[in-house]
């Protein structure tokens, strides 16, 4: 694998480019974080380590056993509680990362921000600024320590345009080398590839976790 580009096909192979940051977006409960587990359990499978920053605090851990059949113990969780902690976590992530990681997700990476907002111009632009902050870390951290780096965000609608976008999204796109979007159409999901390609992938989410169709 190694020497081609990132896509959405490593979502479900688990293989993950080393020095790549990648973007996962989509609507709530369309299925990013399974998906994201999915791919995460993969790569503790071979005994390396995932270090998730839950953002949200939503990361339900019985589904996470379901999940995560083997070695369990190479999932280090953290769940900052404001934006604040937030930027502490990305902060000791960047700086204190375990040798042995292969993977780090941050999910809901925008969550903690948009509850920060006033919507005065002049006041958001600090917590735009420590966003920004924040992804350029876990893009160098992918970079110098060649890893892999997971940001998974909600999205909010345009309009104007009639088309939904990342939150943050000149922020978490400009950062990103691979985009992926998840949409849902009734039962079957679609992973669809923004960048750098095209591609799209079909697929189920079950009990036992995904599967391609």
């Amino acid at each position: 694998m190694a020497g081609k580009n990132p896509g959405v096909g490593d979502f479900f192979t688990g293989l993950f480019r080393q020095g790549v940051s990648y973007l996962l977006y989509g609507e709530d409960k369309v299925g990013k974080t399974t998906l994201a587990l999915s791919a995460a359990a993969k790569i503790m499978e071979k005994g390396l380590r995932v270090l998730w920053v839950d953002c949200g605090a939503r990361l339900y851990f019985p589904r996470v056993k379901q999940l995560v059949k083997t070695n369990l113990d190479k999932m280090y969780v953290t769940q900052p509680r404001s934006f604040r902690e937030q930027l502490e976590s990305i902060v000791n992530v960047h700086d204190l990362l375990p040798t042995d990681t292969r993977l780090v997700v941050c999910d809901d990476f925008t969550h903690l921000h948009r509850l920060e907002l006033s919507g005065k111009v002049s006041q958001d632009l600090t917590v735009y600024e420590a966003l920004t902050f924040q992804a350029a870390l876990l893009k160098n951290l992918a970079v110098t320590r060649n890893i892999s780096v997971l940001v998974v965000g909600l999205v909010h609608e345009i309009p104007v345009l009639n088309v939904t976008a990342p939150v943050a999204g000149r922020i978490v796109s400009f950062w990103a080398d691979c985009v992926v979007k998840l949409q849902r159409k009734n039962s079957i999901r679609e992973a669809v590839e923004e960048k750098p390609g095209s591609r799209k992938i079909s697929f189920t989410i079950r009990e036992e976790g995904v599967k391609m169709v």
